[in-house]
């Protein structure tokens, strides 16, 4: 039998190891809270806080002493004090878990969001003996949310990861804590914290051990590193580092120890890791822990995936990249196409004045020099189309049919060596784009394609209706495949760098790609490139499908030979002297009657004179005031019947806004040829608007509601035109007061952006002063849907801003028809 003085032996020796393990757990939890970058803290059951780790102190540059409940409640953002303070005082309450999102003040006064979260831990009896609880710092994951919209879907998968994970720390971290018994109660909290946070932070977790003799050895590591590794901890324990990861990073990550230990301080440096063929930035922090003497040194680490907000980084610098760029080639535009029109429209004098009497080697000369002028004219169009800056003329087109009407063009350009083949829907939809732009991009993606097939092959160009979850989100796609040599991921990650080109010297600007880029997200849509070497690549371009109808073609454009000037008189409106003599001295060999003017007021005075003028033709970025296009609305008001052309090789924001022209706005792109001027004018001079019904026929009353002076001008015009009597609001207020002055108004045609009312509002408003009044919505909301009481009342239609005059003039005739 055992004596009671060897029991007591026993006992106190049971409670010495007792002691020593809890402070062996103590020690390394101080470790763990010393590398942790998150804030770690305890509170007493009443809720004041009794401890908090070094991150408290260095985040908040707060006194080294444990802070009081006030304290820290000082320092949260006052708009988030009163939420989790009534939290935390609710989770006292009831004893349950707590959990809130609030700013914490940094010791430089910035803001930064933080997660907090706590949780009991009780004794047998069911009574909460102390709270543990983890702040972390999820700024990014905060501002992640807010940009989300704009950053697109990477950030949002970031902010759901984030989310996941630290979901699935706190359910282990509270089934840990759930259940202890009282005995060993603070080593198995610590415990319980400790798995938790190694087995479930987003972070790599990782321990090393080092020997007396500086010999670095792995003790174990988490799942994140399991994954990452493809190995298991228990195999690595006890291993050297060059056994489980490559020699490279193994032999930086034991030096990085090494200087930690030597210098007894933490370390930090950035990794880049391949995991599964993807390469990974990571943030590595080391923090030495220090035993007693004789004992070996222990290396606490963590690794912070730092790839997705490099990545957002990224795409932030392209952005802003990309719009200096843009800035830069609007700035250049103007005046490089006014020296190409210099240079290109004395090329045309010159060729016509030589007629005849030029030799072999000065029409090759000649010939040569207008190549030139072209290709610098194009180097401008790709420049403002990647930058998202050229003019686009949308349209509702079928796609599939511009598409297969591409086959012969093709054919030409590709050569023999190149199979082509299409795929096209029997009924495709309708996008809203400018039809000659997305032709060429088809042209410019099938001859890169040819590019990438040196020894010929087959070329697929398939057209595809993509349904989405609403009819909103449907698209049509174009995508562009060929058997071609394929790129690898380095080229296909710089493909829309501009002037970024694989071609040889001489064979390609690197403006292809971006330049078609650029066309598709002025269009709204999307591109995304498939491909890896030696399995070809694949370009898809989508478009948002568009509601709106096509209009009935065109009449073909009258032969060159008959777009020759009848002594119209045609007042010249330029700044830039060169270019105004060039281009009077073309009007006048094709046939016109000219007049200058150096500024918009000397344009001016001579409009408001007696000379009779049957034509502007204008510059659109001028000096002074008026600008060209308020000059062109007042000659105008005063000459309805002159005709206006605008002259521009940039018109960014005056005439042009969002990639767009402005409704029944004309304009010519400098630097342009002879041909392509005479044909405008002409078109223009033979336009000849409908004539307004006779009086007493009581022609159709439209009020036209529209708050931009410009398109208003423009559309009062073009409706009158049509032989009905216009009456103009600027918006609702003057519109309701319209119905008050007149007994009858047939339709009404209204914007949807007005400064006072929604258009439909009015529109409702109308309705129910005039059951049954047709209305027709103008705008450039391209989601715009009818309200279905507002369909059922009456005739309703849409016309989608930039709309052709025919395709207004049908729609006011199935509501109001004119007298015959």
């Amino acid at each position: 039998m055992t004596s009671p003085a060897r029991q007591a032996a026993t006992a106190t020796e049971a409670a010495v190891n007792d002691r020593q393990r809890l402070l062996e757990s103590e020690s390394w939890f101080d470790a763990l809270a010393e590398s942790s970058p998150q804030i770690v803290w305890s509170a007493t059951p009443d809720g004041q806080i009794d401890y908090v780790n070094p991150r408290w102190f260095a985040y908040t540059g707060a006194e080294p002493v444990a802070p009081s409940l006030e304290d820290w409640m000082e320092r949260l953002h006052p708009d988030d004090r009163s939420e989790a303070l009534e939290r935390w005082r609710a989770s006292l309450a009831a004893g349950d878990a707590y959990q809130t999102e609030y700013r914490l003040r940094s010791r430089d006064g910035t803001w930064r969001w933080f997660l907090a979260k706590a949780w009991p831990r009780r004794d047998a009896a069911g009574e909460i003996k102390r709270w543990f609880g983890v702040a972390t710092d999820i700024q990014d994951v905060a501002k992640g949310r807010e940009e989300a919209a704009a950053q697109g879907v990477a950030l949002e998968r970031l902010v759901a990861q984030q989310t996941a994970d630290l979901a699935m720390a706190n359910q282990r971290a509270a089934s840990e804590a759930a259940g202890r018994r009282v005995e060993r109660s603070e080593r198995r909290n610590v415990d319980a914290l400790y798995a938790a946070y190694i087995d479930n932070t987003p972070d790599g977790v990782f321990v090393m051990s080092v020997s007396s003799g500086g010999e670095i050895r792995a003790e174990t590591l988490n799942r994140m590193l399991e994954k990452a590794f493809d190995v298991r901890r228990e195999a690595v324990q006890g291993r050297p580092l060059a056994d489980f990861m490559p020699d490279d990073m193994a032999a930086r990550l034991v030096a990085k120890i090494g200087e930690s230990v030597r210098t007894r301080a933490p370390a930090r440096y950035e990794e880049i890791v391949e995991i599964q063929g993807v390469q990974r930035v990571f943030e590595v922090s080391l923090a030495p822990v220090f035993g007693t003497a004789g004992a070996p040194f222990h290396v606490v680490g963590s690794a912070r995936d730092l790839t997705e907000r490099r990545e957002a980084e990224q795409q932030l610098r392209q952005a802003q990249k990309m719009e200096a760029v843009g800035q830069l080639t609007g700035g250049i535009a103007h005046d490089f196409n006014n020296l190409l029109q210099v240079v290109k429209g004395n090329l045309d004098l010159l060729a016509h004045e030589l007629e005849g009497a030029a030799t072999p080697a000065m029409e090759r000369r000649l010939k040569d020099a207008m190549a030139g002028a072209a290709r610098g004219a194009k180097l401008t169009r790709q420049l403002l189309a990647f930058s998202r800056r050229q003019p686009l003329t949308p349209r509702p087109t079928d796609v599939g049919a511009l598409v297969q009407s591409m086959t012969e063009l093709l054919d030409r350009s590709l050569g023999e060596t190149i199979e082509v083949s299409m795929s096209v829907p029997s009924e495709s939809w309708t996008a809203l784009v400018d039809p000659a732009q997305l032709e060429n991009a088809v042209l410019n993606l099938a001859i890169n394609a040819r590019d990438a097939m040196e020894n010929g092959g087959a070329l697929t160009i398939a057209v595809a209706n993509r349904p989405g979850l609403t009819t909103e989100q449907d698209a049509i796609e174009i995508a562009v495949s060929d058997t071609g040599s394929g790129m690898p991921p380095s080229v296909l990650a710089r493909v829309f760098e501009p002037f970024f080109s694989t071609k040889p010297e001489g064979r390609g600007t690197g403006l292809g790609l971006p330049q078609v880029q650029g066309f598709i997200e002025q269009s709204h849509g999307r591109i995304a490139i498939d491909s890896a070497p030696g399995q070809g690549t694949t370009v898809r371009l989508s478009l948002p499908r568009s509601q709106m109808v096509i209009a009935e073609e065109e009449e073909e454009l009258p032969p060159l030979g008959e777009t020759r000037g009848r002594g119209e008189r045609i007042l010249v409106l330029e700044d830039d002297d060169a270019v105004r003599a060039a281009v009077a001295d073309l009007l006048v060999m094709i046939g016109y009657s000219v007049r200058q003017a150096v500024t918009t007021r000397e344009a001016a005075a001579l409009l408001d004179g007696q000379e009779p003028f049957d034509l502007l033709l204008s510059d659109v970025v001028m000096p002074g005031t008026p600008t060209p296009p308020d000059l062109a609305r007042l000659a105008r008001l005063a000459r309805p019947s002159l005709k206006v052309l605008f002259m521009s090789g940039y018109a960014e924001d005056a005439i042009v806004h969002q990639g767009r022209v402005d409704p029944d706005v004309h304009l010519i792109e400098k630097p342009y040829r002879k041909e392509a001027l005479a044909l405008r004018l002409r078109q223009l001079l033979d336009a000849r608007p409908r004539p307004p019904a006779a009086a007493s026929d009581g022609p159709p009353r439209v009020l036209m509601v529209e708050d931009e002076p410009m398109i208003a001008l423009a559309m009062a015009d073009l409706v009158g035109s049509f032989g009905y009597e216009v009456v103009e609001a600027h918006n609702g207020t003057m519109a309701k007061a319209a119905f008050d002055k007149y007994d009858r108004i047939d339709v009404m045609l209204t914007d949807l952006g007005l400064p006072d009312i929604d258009g439909h509002a009015l529109a409702e408003w109308a309705r129910a002063r005039r059951p049954g009044l047709p209305i027709v919505f103008s705008t450039g909301r391209d989601e715009f849907e009818v309200p279905p009481l507002l369909a059922e009342g009456g005739r309703v239609h849409v016309v989608q801003k930039p709309f052709d005059s025919e395709t207004l003039r049908r729609t006011l005739e199935s509501c109001a028809p004119l007298p015959a």
